[in-house]
This record gives C-alpha cells, sequence and structure tokens, in this order.
C-alpha cells in the first residue's frame, strides 16, 4: 500500500478532508512512535509506507507505559482535538493499519501493548 492510498483509506473511511485525514495519520502515528519501544515500532515501520514508517523509526529505545486512555489523550493533544473524537479517529488508522499488517506481525505489536489496545486494531485479542 503507497503513502496515497494509506491516506485515502483513512479520509474515506472517516470522512475527513484530505489534510484532516493526514494530521490525523501525523498524530497517531507519533503518538505510536511514543508508545512502542524501538524495535517494535521498526518490525512495524517494515510493512508501512515510507512517511509513515519514518515517523515509526523515531521511537524511543523502551516505549512509553501509555494504557489506552493515556494513548487516546496524547493523540487528542497532537491533533487539538477531543478525547472522544481522538478515539474515533485512532480506531480508524488502526483499522488501516492492520489491514496493511501481516496477521503474525500485528499479533507480535498486540502483545507489546496493554490490554485494551487489540481493541482499537478491530480485534478482541490477539489474531
Amino acid at each position: 500500500m503507497t503513502y496515497g492510498t494509506f491516506l485515502s483509506n483513512v479520509r474515506d473511511r472517516g470522512e475527513y478532508a484530505a489534510d484532516e485525514a493526514e494530521q490525523i495519520v501525523r498524530a497517531v502515528f507519533e503518538t505510536l512512535s511514543e508508545r512502542l519501544p524501538a524495535g517494535s515500532a521498526e518490525h512495524l515501520a517494515d510493512q508501512l509506507p515510507t512517511p509513515l514508517a519514518d515517523i515509526l523509526e523515531e521511537a524511543d529505545e523502551n516505549g512509553r507505559s501509555w494504557g489506552v486512555r493515556e494513548f487516546i489523550t496524547h493523540v487528542a493533544e497532537k491533533a487539538d482535538e477531543d478525547e472522544e473524537t481522538a478515539e474515533m479517529d485512532t480506531r480508524i488508522v488502526f483499522s488501516v493499519i492492520s489491514e496493511q499488517v501481516a496477521g503474525g506481525e500485528m499479533n507480535k505489536l498486540l502483545s507489546q501493548l496493554p490490554t485494551g489496545y487489540a481493541e482499537l486494531f478491530g480485534y478482541s485479542e490477539l489474531t
């Protein structure tokens, strides 16, 4: 999937304007890069288009230990929106990620995150 296709999928699902979709994707990916340990971020980056991979490759060595609510709060701050909207936006971006990333890699990613993140990606548990 190209970066343009990724943005288009997010834009269509969220019914966003083009610039709004890009802002939301950036907010979610920047927050994800802060949350994930560097190794996990690099593995995920390998399966995503270059602009998104570049954001993930800036991940902290150990990542933050944020739960779902803290993650959503950070997305809301970066996107300058309320937490309810940020959660919806995160679910949309994560759904596009989950379609792009192979099942085994999704399991690895979800195993690095606490309970609750799987639901944001559209899974009830590990795939």
